[in-house]
């Protein structure tokens, strides 16, 4: 065999090779997408935990009042209004609200609940960043807060006080379904780019 001949196979060979772990690659990150699973029906999701015992699901926007770093002012706000009261004062310090009404409750339920991986992954994605400008308020009958999902839709990561609360899987495109319900919902500042 030809010096030129081993060159042309070695070439081949290591084409093929880098070939066949792209199309690995490709079906590791194609697991993580989003594929609407349909384990709970509307009744179902309104029973979950905070849902199911919240008097009112609100959305809301929040913007530094004060230089300094995005989203630290909104953290400092949520640990603060915790356990308190929420009435129209302290929904004035938030910069757009929308209290959701039982449908739009089910809606986002269903897209943190019944949206998972496509199948399951043996990869995960991951961010550094954290500037959260938007949450979800989970108020009682009482009127207080005792519950929330704070969330940076630029590097998609959440924050809540309660440890049993999730986002259901974190498929790749989940904070933006998420972030669409936000501005279908009239909450645009954090959601569109211009907000920072």
């Amino acid at each position: 065999m030809t010096f030129r001949i081993k060159i042309i196979l070695i070439f081949l060979f290591s084409t093929i090779h880098i070939f066949s772990q792209n199309r690995r690659a490709d079906k590791e990150i194609d697991k993580l997408n989003c594929k609407k699973n349909n384990i709970l029906n509307p009744e179902e999701l309104l029973k979950i935990f905070p849902y199911g015992i919240s008097e009112k699901v609100i959305l809301v926007s929040y913007q530094n009042h004060i230089p300094g770093i995005i989203g630290e002012e909104l953290q400092k706000q949520l640990d603060k209004f915790t356990g308190q009261k929420i009435d129209s004062a302290e929904l004035s310090q938030f910069k757009e609200i929308k209290i959701l009404e039982t449908s739009e409750i089910v809606k986002i339920a269903d897209i943190i609940y019944n949206y998972g991986y496509k199948s399951k992954p043996t990869i995960y994605e991951a961010t550094k960043c954290y500037f959260p400008q938007n949450a979800i308020l989970f108020i009682d009958k009482e009127g207080k807060l005792f519950s929330f999902i704070e969330l940076c839709f630029g590097c998609s990561q959440f924050r809540t006080n309660i440890d049993k609360i999730n986002l259901g899987d974190e498929c790749s495109q989940k904070y933006d379904m998420i972030k669409e319900f936000f501005k279908e919902n009239n909450i645009l500042y954090g959601t569109v780019e211009n907000a920072l």
